[in-house]
């Protein structure tokens, strides 16, 4: 039998080419587990910071520490390193500290500790999560922000739209929002309480159905010459005895609802819904890029008292009219009695009071914050950036309010363990045993 040296050249170029295969597959292994750069190449960027969080982030000072309380075995320690490490490559200073509860001296604090929680410390102040979301975390973060806490009051007991509530028409939605960004939201019923707290930072008469007692109006008026914050949600059908109280803020409803064709054009098959694409300059919408929806809104026009300035935030577009008549069959726009587009659907009142800026808005329509449309477009953006400049919290004017949905596969540990044994150990080996096949099937033909 003669010794062919070709044969075993490619013998030795089969195996060399197999083990070549599991020393790159060792290698990709090895460096996916300890390589600490990161490309974020899902479709939608699940793994990366969305603007919001990443505006709220460089507007916090250092240091920010990051305290997470947790027994060596808890099942949530690498979900918990993996949020903030998002976190941490934008801001490298950004500390994480893990610490064991069972291990502090002070019993008395160990009790108050639950097993899992984050504690974030930074302007000198502290706040706490307990769900492990990117959410979760910027709205902490967006809480240490703020100054101090701030009282948003609801009037109430006029049928008017509650942030207590979830059906359609209330405002339940909007009121998790102001909680995450670390409002304090009540409502306030002007009949009981015979006044306007001292601590209210924004009072908000959404919606009212019925007219004000004499009193009730005659204590807005008062909270408002004292400086007080209002946001006024205006409606179509309000009630005439309001009328008295619109004055002296300072606008005045026209009695007609906003009728607006282009909505058709856009795919929207409800002419009484208005869509507004372009806002004023003006801190109150800076950053809202997005349309907004106005269903069923009614025009506002500033009608300002001596020492205010009237601004007006946005309007209709050219071709919407303000109708008088019913709204059904088929509307036309009527010169006589109608009134024509563009319109104001948006007004900000602001006058310098004991010192200071004193700001008020009204807005012709109230369903844009309902929980039914507060989701369409821009208006949850729109109604976060009115309350938060009424509030006075200009630093958070420039930080979006909305997160994507969290859609990252969540494994347990065992199941990391077996995906991550099959690509380290059976596929390189069914790689190598694939070699020797070939290699002997090629030396037998």
């Amino acid at each position: 039998m003669r010794f062919d040296w070709r044969d075993t050249l490619r013998s030795a170029k089969h195996y060399a080419a197999a083990i070549a295969i599991c020393v790159a597959t060792l290698a990709g292994g090895w460096w996916a587990a300890h390589a600490v750069a990161t490309v974020d190449l899902s479709a939608n960027r699940r793994h990366s910071l969305v603007p919001a969080s990443i505006q709220t982030l460089a507007a916090l000072p250092d240091p920010i520490v990051v305290s997470a309380y947790l027994t060596p075995k808890h099942p949530a320690r690498l979900q918990i390193e993996d949020l903030v490490a998002r976190y941490q490559r934008l801001r490298r200073s950004l500390q994480l500290k893990i610490i064991d509860p069972t291990s502090i001296l002070d019993h008395a604090s160990a009790q108050r500790l639950d097993d899992g929680e984050l504690q974030i410390t930074s302007n000198g102040r502290t706040e706490h999560v307990a769900r492990y979301t990117e959410e979760a975390f910027t709205n902490a973060l967006l809480r240490l922000l703020k100054r101090e806490t701030q009282f948003i009051a609801f009037v109430t007991g006029h049928g008017e739209r509650s942030p207590l509530r979830p059906a359609n028409f209330d405002l339940s939605h909007l009121y998790e929002v102001l909680k995450g960004r670390g409002y304090q939201v009540q409502e306030l019923n002007l009949a009981e309480q015979r006044a306007v707290p001292e601590n209210t930072s924004l009072l908000v008469m959404a919606s009212p159905q019925l007219d004000y007692l004499p009193g009730e109006a005659d204590l807005v008026a008062d909270y408002v010459s004292r400086g007080g914050t209002l946001l006024w949600l205006v409606e179509p059908e309000q009630p005439q005895g309001l009328a008295s109280l619109a004055r002296t803020i300072g606008f005045e409803r026209l009695a007609a609802t906003v009728v607006d064709p282009i909505t058709q054009a856009m795919g929207v098959d409800n002419p009484v819904i208005a869509i507004v694409t372009k806002y004023h300059e003006h801190p109150a919408t800076a950053g809202v890029t997005a349309a907004s929806l106005f269903p069923y809104a009614t025009p506002v026009h500033e009608r300002t008292p001596t020492g205010w300035k009237a601004v007006r935030l946005f309007e209709t577009g050219a071709k919407a009219w303000g109708e008088t008549g019913p709204i059904t069959g088929n509307v036309g726009f009527d010169l006589a009695s109608d009134y024509p587009g563009p319109l104001p659907l948006g007004l900000a009142l602001t006058r310098q009071h004991a010192g200071k800026e004193q700001r008020v808005v009204i807005v012709g329509d109230g369903d844009f914050l309902s929980n039914t449309y507060i989701g369409n477009s821009g208006n949850q953006d729109l109604g976060t950036h009115l309350v938060d400049w009424l509030a006075t919290n200009d630093s958070l004017l420039k930080i979006e309010t909305r997160f994507a949905a969290d859609v990252s596969l969540d494994l347990k540990r065992w199941q990391q363990g077996v995906i991550g044994f099959g690509f380290l150990i059976v596929l390189p080996l069914a790689f190598a045993l694939n070699g020797l096949v070939i290699g002997r099937r090629r030396r037998r033909a």
